[in-house]
């Protein structure tokens, strides 16, 4: 008999994600677990294979935050590979991408957004001490994702 039973707002999606980006969170919660965030060095790249030419990893600290792996479909949807760029003024990345990645990091929670025809989604993971030191960013061309409205889906907690 279930005596108590409360929402799990973790996996509750605020907006369509196309299959892709949908993918990349639900890994995010599953390596989440019990975690406030999940740890980065369990980030495995080899879990993510079919997600990989839509990933960036941008790894950093507070505010600076850089790329040091760009998918192949990222990397076209930018206009060129970015690695090296980092979230600072002046760094290379478009703006709506660095807000993404550093609304993830402050946060400490997926953030999401839109950037012409891409759909953003940025991950964060933490270090040792707890705080996000590598932000999983998905990118998709909007035209050309099959968008998927899901449901809400609830883990029922004793």
């Amino acid at each position: 008999m279930i005596l108590n039973f409360k929402p799990d707002r973790r996996f509750a999606q605020t907006e369509p994600l196309s299959p892709i980006l949908r993918d990349l969170r639900v890994y995010w919660d599953f390596s989440r677990a019990q975690l406030t965030l999940p740890l980065s060095e369990n980030l495995f790249i080899s879990d993510l294979v079919d997600e990989m030419p839509y990933v960036l990893l941008a790894y950093g600290e507070n505010s600076r935050f850089q790329v040091e792996f760009s998918g192949d479909a990222a990397a076209d949807l930018l206009g060129g590979t970015p690695i090296g760029a980092t979230t600072e003024p002046g760094g290379n990345l478009p703006t709506a991408l660095s807000r993404c990645i550093l609304a993830a990091a402050e946060t400490q929670e997926p953030a999401s957004g839109a950037m012409g025809e891409m759909q953003i989604l940025c991950l964060p993971f933490s270090g040792e001490f707890g705080t996000v030191d590598v932000v999983l960013v998905g990118l998709v061309g909007i035209a050309s994702a099959e968008v998927h409205t899901g449901g809400t889906v609830i883990s029922l907690v004793r």
